[in-house]
């Protein structure tokens, strides 16, 4: 068990249902798991939960918990997904020491399928704002201009291209005079038609080029939030970060450039299921 987790007397499952991926965050005692399935596959969750546990108790959140309520082959009780991942974050926080750097106040981006903007203050929080922009489209975005649909082939290919050539910067623009703001910043995505016509654009420019795109979007509103809600502290958390060092590493870059701090937690992704576990449960300790 890690340190700081509450032993459950008995079996836990929680599930956060995404439009996408179902995270699951399980306790049996003093041992805690982490597992993912593809939402659609019910019947290899089912099959998994009636393997491993002995009448569990289930807590479900996410867009798909009502679907996941209707198909599973026991009950379960149903939670706020909102409420579930602030207080995963608030925990992950907690047990990581990370709450004295951030305060007790800051901005959560959560970035699956699409992204949803929360404030966290004090014991409360409050959804500010999303987009459409997330996970969803860079497996979209990405297949339309390569025909790569897979993740994981996605990742390892933007790691390898350079997304800068195909955008127009801010220092283009301003040719031939200082740029108010810095040169470096992208003016505009995929903007620089007359390379992209002259040039045979490898794919792995293409995907760089839209995992920089998202990456400063979702910067660009997490870092207006925090501007408005007045905290320094961003956490980026989300399934879409698993294992994507690029659209971290963009991100970090511009968020820090706006001079806000960003942090991406380990098993971020999976704060709805531990919000979800915890429900109703020393909701003092971890709230």
């Amino acid at each position: 068990m890690r340190e700081g987790f509450i032993q459950m007397s008995k079996d836990v499952v929680g599930v956060d249902a995404g439009g996408t991926l179902a995270k699951i965050v399980y306790t049996s005692g003093r041992d805690w798991g982490y597992k993912t399935f593809p939402t659609y596959k019910m019947e290899e969750i089912n099959s998994w939960i009636d393997e491993s546990f002995n009448d569990p108790e289930i807590h479900i959140t996410g867009g798909k918990a009502a679907f996941f309520i209707k198909s599973l082959a026991l009950p379960a009780k149903r939670m706020n997904e909102f409420e579930a991942t602030c207080a995963g974050v608030r925990w992950l926080l907690k047990e990581k020491g990370l709450i004295k750097k951030t305060g007790d106040h800051f901005i959560v981006a959560n970035v699956g399928t699409g992204t949803s903007l929360h404030y966290v203050y004090d014991d409360d929080y409050e959804r500010i704002g999303g987009s459409g922009i997330g996970g969803g489209t860079l497996v979209g975005l990405s297949y339309l201009l390569t025909g790569v649909a897979d993740y994981d082939t996605i990742i390892q290919l933007a790691q390898k291209g350079s997304g800068r050539t195909l955008n127009i910067k801010v220092g283009d623009i301003y040719s031939h005079e200082p740029p108010p703001i810095p040169g470096d910043l992208t003016a505009s995505n995929f903007g620089n038609v007359t390379f992209m016509k002259k040039a045979d654009l490898p794919k792995e420019d293409c995907i760089a080029a839209v995992v920089r795109m998202i990456g400063e979007t979702i910067t660009t509103m997490s870092v207006q939030a925090a501007d408005r809600l007045q905290t320094e502290s961003i956490i980026y958390i989300g399934s879409t970060f698993a294992s994507n060092i690029p659209l971290q590493d963009i991100i970090k870059e511009y968020t820090e450039l706006r001079g806000k701090k960003a942090y991406f937690l380990d098993n971020g992704e999976f704060s709805g299921a531990i919000g979800a576990v915890l429900h109703n449960r020393e909701h003092d300790h971890f709230l």
